[in-house]
C-alpha cells in the first residue's frame, strides 16, 4: 500500500466524525496584521471576487472529534503566500472533499488554472472550505459539502446522498486539512457532465470518470489519492 504519511499526513476518521468550535478566533499582533492586509490587497488586485468569509480551522483532529475555531480567510490566504507567516503557530484550513460516484464510475476534477491553490491539480469534486456566511454555531460536514456540489457541479440535493466521512488529509505546506467524504447520485458521467457545464461554477476545467482499470491522471492531490486506494 502506498504511504501517504510521507508527503501528506493521513488520518482515518470515524463515519460521521463531530467537528467542535473550541475557542474564539485569536488576535494578531500589529506586524502580523500588516502582512496579512499586505497578501491580501495584492491578491484582491488580481481577483476582486475574493469574499473575506469565516472559514473553520482545525487545532485538533483525531478520529472521533475535529476542533478548532473560526478564522478569517484573509488569515489563510496569507499564509498560503507566507507559509512561514505565523511562526510555530500556523493555521489548518478545514475542507471538505467528495469521493463522488456517479453510475459508470468516480468522478474526478481537474482544478482551474486559475485556481489560488493547486491549479491544474485533480483532486475529488466537489472540493471548497468549510466556511461560515451566516453565523452557524454548529458545523455539519455533510450540509457543508453538499452546499459545494450545487454550487460546482449544479447537482441538488434531491439528486444525491452524502455518506460517510472516509479520513483527514493535511498538505504539509499550507496545511490545509482535506476531509474526504462520500457521496453517490443516480446520474450517469455524461449527464453529470451535462449538469456541471451548465449550472457548475467552472472551478474545473475538467471533469474525468475513473473506473477500476483506468489509469490515473497526474498531478494528483493526495487526498484523492488515498481515497481511491482506501476504497479499491
Amino acid at each position: 500500500m502506498t504511504d501517504f504519511r510521507s508527503a501528506w499526513p493521513v488520518t482515518p476518521l470515524a463515519p460521521q466524525v463531530a467537528v467542535r468550535i473550541a475557542r474564539p478566533m485569536p488576535d494578531l499582533s500589529p506586524a502580523i496584521e500588516s502582512r496579512v492586509a499586505s497578501h491580501w490587497n495584492a491578491a484582491l488586485a488580481k481577483h476582486p471576487t475574493l469574499y473575506n468569509g469565516r472559514v473553520f480551522c482545525a487545532d485538533v483532529i483525531n478520529a472521533e472529534i475535529i476542533s478548532g475555531h473560526w478564522s478569517e480567510y484573509r488569515r489563510v490566504l496569507a499564509q498560503m503566500r507566507e507559509p512561514d507567516l505565523y511562526g510555530t503557530y500556523f493555521l489548518r484550513p478545514l475542507a471538505v472533499v467528495g469521493l463522488f460516484r456517479t453510475t459508470d464510475g468516480i468522478v474526478i476534477g481537474q482544478r482551474s488554472e486559475h485556481s489560488l491553490y493547486l491549479p491544474g491539480y485533480w483532486q475529488g469534486a466537489p472540493a471548497g472550505n468549510v466556511e461560515s456566511r451566516d453565523g452557524e454555531a454548529q458545523i455539519d460536514l455533510a450540509a457543508q459539502l453538499m452546499a459545494e456540489c450545487l454550487e460546482e457541479l449544479g447537482v441538488s440535493k434531491a439528486e444525491c446522498q452524502i455518506g460517510r466521512c472516509l479520513l483527514a488529509c493535511e498538505h504539509p505546506q499550507t496545511h490545509i486539512v482535506d476531509a474526504g467524504m462520500e457521496i453517490a447520485t443516480e446520474l450517469d458521467f455524461e449527464a453529470l457532465q451535462e449538469r456541471c457545464s451548465r449550472l457548475g461554477n467552472a472551478e474545473y476545467q475538467t471533469l474525468m470518470l475513473i473506473r477500476p482499470d483506468t489509469p490515473l491522471p497526474s498531478p494528483l492531490v493526495p487526498t484523492l489519492a488515498a481515497m481511491l486506494e482506501q476504497n479499491r
